[in-house]
């Protein structure tokens, strides 16, 4: 989607306004429900930052040189019902973050040699809300690895930190999402989008926080539709 500039404004600034006014409405969150955007009952998951709703992004650096990289740890679980008709399904097959502004740099740092990969500038459609960009989105569909067997996590995970699989990211994070306010891993997941596959029939979805706090685009910039 593409926002029209209007002269003397700075769209720049109003992007961060409603970045902050989103993220400070969910300031205590400890956890994130997923749910699919077109099967909400169906394709469901549970992401969550490693140990607490307050853990923060760990600074890469030596001394006092600050890399100006952070790495970031979350735990995605499949919490979807198994299909009765299909077992071992739906699987999530995706997790990708939107982040504002443009970044990139991000690495996968754990799973590794396990049948997943990271992937930068992700466009993503949504029925009636057009084209988002991830940042980056963690796959594992269509990997070299297991090309025949079923990819990504299973259905039936508990809803629960610490459950399903822990993914870790190193990357240009940002150090504050509303003003004076340090980033915790929580309130970067309020970007947070899951690939469904298998929901109904083979077809895939995409899940998003299940809070009227979550926009999409949750940064609405330029980028979202042209980057």
């Amino acid at each position: 989607m593409r926002l029209t500039r209007t002269s003397g404004s700075s769209p720049r600034s109003g992007i961060i306004i409603l970045g902050a006014l989103t993220i400070a409405a969910a300031a205590n969150v400890s956890a994130h429900v997923i749910r699919g955007l077109q099967s909400p009952a169906l394709a469901t998951a549970f992401v969550s930052s490693p140990s607490s709703g307050t853990d923060a992004p760990i600074p890469v650096q030596w001394g006092a040189i600050d890399s100006g990289l952070r790495v970031v740890c979350f735990n995605v679980a499949n919490t979807s019902p198994q299909r009765i008709d299909r077992p071992g399904w739906p699987r999530i097959v995706g997790a990708g973050l939107e982040l504002p502004g443009e970044r990139s740099g991000f690495s996968l740092l754990e799973p590794l040699d396990s049948g997943w990969e990271l992937v930068e500038d992700v466009r993503v459609r949504f029925a009636g809300h057009g084209v988002v960009t991830l940042d980056f989105a963690i796959v594992a569909e269509g990997t070299r690895e297991r090309p025949h067997g079923p990819q990504g996590l299973p259905p039936g995970q508990t809803a629960a930190r610490g459950s399903g699989t822990r993914f870790c990211v190193s990357g240009p994070f940002p150090d504050e999402l509303s003003p004076g306010q340090a980033t915790s891993i929580e309130q970067l997941l309020n970007g947070v989008v899951v690939g469904f596959r298998g929901v109904q029939g083979t077809g895939r979805e995409l899940g998003v926080w299940d809070n009227a706090a979550r926009a999409i685009p949750l940064f609405p910039d330029e980028s979202s539709a042209t980057r």
